[in-house]
């Protein structure tokens, strides 16, 4: 089974996302220019969330502060190229971070509000994804202006 991979949603804002940081790949070649969440592989024996943050560290430079796990309907992974799985968490950049900047695995970190993702070439795989994310951004938002602040934190007990 090929190892899982894990992803964040990194949002401008945990409490009132308007805006979703989108990462154009720069390999393979049949990617190269599609947008994606970052993230990586986990490797054998690490915590799912620990290999998230080393993930976005190597990849963006930055540090984050993990919100909720999102999750496709009636699951905890989603399906993605290659018989892989992903998880994917909400989050946002660490107060005192470095801002993202593009490493050698992208060619562009673009923020881009929320009501714009759908315009952007995304891998297949992940636009199902991010309109789960968005989703769930306005569930909140609706929550919130209504009185309801929910604060669901997940974090995966997931090891390989």
């Amino acid at each position: 089974m090929p190892r899982p991979v894990v992803a964040a949603a990194i949002l401008d804002s945990l409490s009132r996302p308007t805006k979703l940081l989108a990462c154009s790949r720069a390999y393979p070649r049949e990617l190269r220019g599609q947008f994606e969440l970052p993230g990586g592989k986990v490797e054998a024996g690490e915590d799912a969330v620990a290999a998230l943050t080393r993930e976005i560290a190597e990849e963006l430079g930055a540090r984050l502060t993990m919100g909720r796990r999102i999750c496709p309907e009636g699951g905890r992974w989603w399906p993605i190229l290659g018989g892989r799985q992903m998880a994917v968490w909400l989050a946002e950049v660490a107060p005192g971070s470095p801002a993202p900047s593009v490493g050698r695995s992208h060619l562009e970190a673009r923020w881009t509000a929320l009501g714009e993702l759908a315009d952007l070439p995304w891998i297949g795989a992940d636009l199902p994804v991010v309109e789960a994310v968005v989703a769930s951004c306005r569930r909140s938002h609706n929550l919130t202006t209504q009185g309801s602040q929910v604060s669901e934190w997940a974090h995966a007990e997931d090891h390989w």
